[in-house]
């Protein structure tokens, strides 16, 4: 009996070895060991316990050799860095279970991989929804069991024992299974069943009990929290009129909603709502309103869903009417570029460069052939284009200019010469038709002859302030007369004769041109000059000569602007060439004056430039016939003359502002009835021109203008 007891207490002894072995072998795996058993391309996971406030984090011992923390380190946030590449389902199970202290049950189909890239640490207490998400993604979830979590495929899960939460808000939504019950106030649950069906997941399911009121949704709880937002939107007084599903095929649901909200917002306080709720997954929208308001809305939807053509909405063609496609394409393109330019400083120029006026993707190309714009942009950004180009594509008004150059012996006693003092308002003279006059201060070549005795006598401010002679410049009125030729509203009366030859009338011209467009008139003669000249070197007497030529006679150039209050600025450069009397044909000299300056002038007022002298020399040789060609002794029979002859060089400039067709019209008739004889030749109309339409007549027929020099 006692052998008997003795080996008794040996195999009970051995028994507790046994089992205290298989204990120890049942322990949880650690991060460690599950580094361990990792194939050598997994990265492995580690646990880093820290603060938040940046406290140097450590890495913790495995399990069976960690040691106790101080109480104020246990309070402190653990982090953890998840990095996985291709790991098996199985070990990440695993690894979850190590660190968030709980037990699991894995289904023989719960299989795969799970890659999980995490360059920042997470708190330890997201572990568990980090899990949950992944499990969500490979078609898997989680089932409480007591102490115990299965894992399974979805489509198990939701036959299982699952939460089940009633009427309760979701907080912190994550990606577990649930049962959601929801307590419908007013809505029919059989109407918003059939609204939730179509936006709900494959493996989730919605059902209804009329009865009660109430619907029974089984889903993840992140797509839970978004069907209880849009049971909430309708389930409202009225519900139970009318619950519409519409799809959309074009348009986009949520811009359709903030449309349809815009219309509605405004009616009366007594008047049945409508809602209207986007659901951007499906490009869907669901619409709460009564039978007539419903059928209202499917109609505007209809018009809203329809697929505008790219072409006709970002394409467009703009014909010019009256400016240039290649000036207006630049002006419009900076205005482009200055609305999205990148702002240099200051909260109202960030505000703009914010909200541009013009997208920067509007680009706008000129046609010259067809003087049109072609523009690609947006229909908000082309309303805004259209509106500008309206603005600057107006007919532009026109400058009729009447201009005479002439010249004048300085020696003659001529009657409006430049002895003009400071800017003076000599009221009523006499010769000028009892018009007014004003002037400049200028130059000595003469005195005006209608104010000569009278203005300089009684007034002590004319003689006191006299200039030495040069250029001058002035403005007078009414018309100029050189002996019995009119030259009609040039501004000053010159009175001449004519055949005088002290008086020399070089131009008389005429110029029609748009307003700051530049107009030239060019008058004269193109004159060789000798440049190269080479003998032959061979026994063939042959000489080679090169020239050049140059233009001589009148150049006029002039750009007008023409402001609101009928004045206008004329920027004026004129030039006057001619050759030297008695010069070599092979080596011309040439006499040449210039003026270049800008002035302001009313409409119908004459500018006169002045006080331009030329000084030229003529050599005569008179002889006896025959006796002067003797040689030696014909010098007794001939005799040499030498003369000077200076000249005065005046420009009379009258600008008429041409703005409409009827301005065009009374201008011509006005030339038609005035044009007469012109010094140095003739000019006769031809009657039966007269009878015919001007070629300012045959302009447009709206109020544009056209017509040139």
């Amino acid at each position: 009996m006692k052998t008997l007891s003795l080996s008794l207490k040996i195999s009970a002894f051995f028994c507790a070895l046994l089992f205290m072995a298989i204990l120890f072998a049942a322990k949880p795996l650690s991060a460690a060991r599950i580094e361990d058993e990792n194939p050598p391309a997994i990265a492995a996971p580690s646990l880093v316990v820290g603060s938040e406030s940046g406290a140097a984090p450590t890495v913790t011992e495995p399990s069976d050799k960690k040691k106790s923390m101080p109480a104020h380190k246990k309070a402190r946030e653990e982090y953890v860095t998840l990095d996985f590449d291709n790991v098996n389902i199985e070990v990440f199970v695993k690894f979850v279970s190590e660190l968030t202290r709980k037990n699991f049950i894995i289904d023989d189909k719960v299989k795969g991989k799970v890659t999980i890239i995490s360059p920042k640490k997470i708190p330890l207490s997201d572990v568990y929804s980090v899990f949950l998400s992944v499990l969500e993604i490979n078609g898997f979830a989680t089932v409480p069991v007591g102490n115990m979590i299965k894992i399974v495929p979805s489509a198990v899960a939701r036959e299982k024992s699952v939460e089940t939460r009633i009427n309760r808000d979701i907080v912190e939504a994550d990606d577990r299974i649930v049962t959601q019950i929801i307590a419908l106030e007013r809505a029919n649950p059989d109407e918003v069943k059939r609204l939730l069906d179509p936006i709900v997941s494959r493996t989730s399911s919605v059902l209804s009990y009329p009865p009660a009121g109430i619907l029974i949704i089984t889903d993840y709880l992140s797509n839970v929290a978004r069907l209880q937002e849009i049971v909430k939107a309708i389930d409202v007084e009225g519900a139970g009129e009318q619950i519409t599903y519409i799809p959309l095929q074009n348009a986009s649901a949520s811009e359709v909603v903030k449309s349809l909200t815009a219309i509605f917002q405004q009616r009366r306080p007594n008047v049945t709502p409508i809602r209207t709720v986007a659901d951007p997954r499906t490009n869907s929208l669901i619409l709460f309103a009564g039978a007539a308001d419903t059928e209202n809305v499917r109609k505007l939807i209809d018009f809203m869903d329809k697929d505008v053509p790219r072409g006709e909405s970002n394409i467009q063609i703009y014909r010019l009417q009256n400016s240039v496609a290649e000036e207006m394409a630049k002006v419009l393109n900076k205005i482009v570029k200055d609305s999205v330019s990148t702002p240099s400083g200051g909260i109202a120029e960030v505000q703009r460069a914010a909200n541009p006026v013009i997208s920067k993707n509007v680009q706008i190309v000129p046609d010259k052939s067809t003087n049109t714009l072609v523009i690609m942009a947006e229909r908000e950004d082309y309303k805004i284009l259209e509106n500008i180009i309206r603005q600057l594509d107006r007919p532009r008004a026109m400058v009729y200019i009447e201009a005479l150059i002439m010249e004048v012996n300085a020696n003659k006693d001529f009657k409006l010469g430049v002895e003009w003092r400071g800017v003076k308002d000599t009221g009523s003279i006499t010769g000028l038709d009892g018009s007014k006059s004003a002037a400049f201060v200028g130059s000595g070549t003469g005195v005006l002859s209608s104010i000569t005795a009278t203005a300089l006598s009684t007034d002590s401010t004319l003689s006191a302030f006299a200039l030495p002679s040069g250029f001058s410049m002035g403005i007078i009125g009414a018309g100029i007369t050189i002996g019995n030729v009119v030259f009609p509203t040039i501004g000053a009366m010159v009175q001449a004769y004519k055949n005088d030859s002290d008086v020399s009338i070089l131009s008389t011209p005429q110029l029609l041109t748009l307003d700051n467009e530049e107009a030239e008139i060019n008058v004269g003669s193109n004159v060789p000059y000798l440049t190269k000249q080479q003998d032959s070197t061979t026994s063939t007497l042959v000489n080679y000569n090169s020239y050049e030529y140059k233009d001589v006679g009148v150049i006029l150039t002039i750009t007008p602007h023409i402001n609101e209050e009928n004045f206008v600025r004329l920027k004026i450069s004129q030039q006057v060439t001619k050759v030297k009397s008695g010069a070599d044909i092979a080596l011309p000299t040439t006499l040449k004056r210039t003026a270049k300056t800008t002035v302001v002038v009313k409409d119908n007022d004459t500018v006169v430039i002045a006080g331009l002298v030329g000084d030229s020399t003529e050599d005569s040789t008179n002889k006896v016939p025959l006796f002067g060609d003797i040689p030696f002794l014909g010098w007794l029979f001939k005799a040499n003359t030498v003369t000077r002859e200076k000249t005065n060089l005046y420009v009379f400039l009258t600008p008429h502002i041409v703005r409409t067709q009827k301005d065009a019209g009374k201008l011509y008739e006005e030339k038609k009835n005035s044009m007469g004889e012109v010094v140095e030749g003739v000019i006769k109309l031809n009657e039966r021109r007269f009878d015919q339409k001007s070629p300012v007549e045959s302009g447009p027929p709206d109020n544009s203008i056209s017509g040139k020099p």
